[in-house]
């Protein structure tokens, strides 16, 4: 319970200031990371409060589902793109944004059958229906994939890119490369049945891709109206 409750104050500590960053100076990576920082806020807010229950109630677990279990990296992902890329990641958002809007539809929709988790209040998407094309237990694969592999990918790239050319960005990157580690291998390893790690690793994750997200932020140079 003491970690998750520091994953929690974490996240929404970290949202507050990235999302103050975009305000202050609009640019479409900030506004990424802050909508990625914001859903995986609600998400480990909605299983800390699953706990303080003693179960999964509808709305928490359709919440927890949507913004961590399907979405806690997609956006995550875009926002590393946005930073070396601005076009191809607005480009690839508008591709995928018939597909998050389904995904959604799913999410709210699905039935739910609580007695198939292995614990009242286990992080698992077990509670619906088995993976199909209408269960979003499908959804989760192809977004978290395509996240993980721009956030991590993304960030080494960029890391080997900026080495020499500007250090701060690059150590920024690597700081973010190692964040996506973290939280795809706690999420790796909850989905074979390792549990308990969850928290920890969330902790972690979020703060390295904070610092990250912070130094790579400083390094940018930015123009008016640019996105």
């Amino acid at each position: 319970m003491l970690l998750s409750l520091v994953a929690v104050a974490l996240s929404w500590a970290f949202f507050g200031p990235t999302f103050g960053r975009y305000r202050g100076r609009p640019s479409l990576h900030n506004a990424l990371y802050s909508l990625g920082l914001l859903l995986f806020a609600l998400a480990v807010s909605a299983e800390f409060l699953s706990k303080l229950l003693g179960a999964w109630n509808p709305f928490l677990y359709r919440l927890w589902y949507l913004t961590g279990a399907m979405h806690g990296v997609t956006f995550l992902g875009l926002g590393s793109l946005a930073l070396l890329n601005p076009k191809a990641a607005r480009g690839l958002l508008w591709v995928l944004l018939p597909f998050i809007l389904y995904g959604f539809y799913l999410v709210v929709s699905a039935p739910l059958d609580f007695s198939q988790l292995p614990a009242p209040y286990a992080p698992s998407g077990k509670a619906f229906p088995e993976p199909s094309l209408t269960s979003p237990r499908l959804w989760t694969i192809p977004f978290n994939l395509l996240g993980t592999v721009l956030l991590a990918g993304v960030a080494l790239y960029t890391t080997l890119l900026f080495w020499r050319k500007n250090p701060l960005r690059a150590q920024g990157t690597a700081l973010i490369f190692l964040a996506a580690l973290v939280l795809a291998s706690t999420s790796t390893l909850n989905r074979f049945g390792v549990v308990g790690l969850e928290e920890a690793g969330r902790a972690i994750g979020v703060a390295l891709l904070y610092l990250g997200v912070v130094l790579a932020d400083r390094s940018v140079q930015y123009a008016g109206g640019r996105a």
